[in-house]
């Protein structure tokens, strides 16, 4: 069965190109106060070059934010998150298991987090507009 993407309320176009099925990872990191600005840089450039791994399909990092005037501290002390997309399960077990990966893990995270990160996986259809 194909994926389907919704028009103006009036009907479902099968338009693989804008909505594809994949698997998301996310990370939550918590890290050290006083990790330095090069640490900080390594870990960005570290996740980043998962882009690399063959079945990812794209990488995002971001510090998360909290705008004090608007919204609460929902945070939990989490200071960055981090997704990979992944073409399908089978792409996310060889990615777990990548050299690569697990060098980022040991080199740029592993000495500037505070605790094990939170991390999830699943199943979902990419909606792009």
């Amino acid at each position: 069965m194909g994926s389907y993407l919704s028009t103006s309320g009036t009907g479902s176009n099968k338009c693989p190109m804008h909505q594809t099925k994949g698997i998301d990872h996310i990370v939550l990191l918590k890290t050290r106060p006083d990790a330095t600005p090069e640490q900080i840089t390594s870990l960005i450039n570290g996740v980043n070059s998962l882009s690399t791994i063959d079945g990812v399909l794209s990488v995002s990092i971001g510090r998360v934010f909290v705008e004090q005037d608007w919204m609460d501290d929902r945070t939990g002390g989490v200071t960055y998150a981090l997704r990979v997309r992944l073409r399908d399960k089978d792409a996310l077990h060889k990615y777990q298991d990548d050299d690569g990966h697990k060098k980022i893990i040991r080199d740029a995270v592993a000495p500037i987090i505070t605790e094990k990160p939170v991390a999830v996986d699943f199943e979902s259809h990419l909606v792009m507009g």
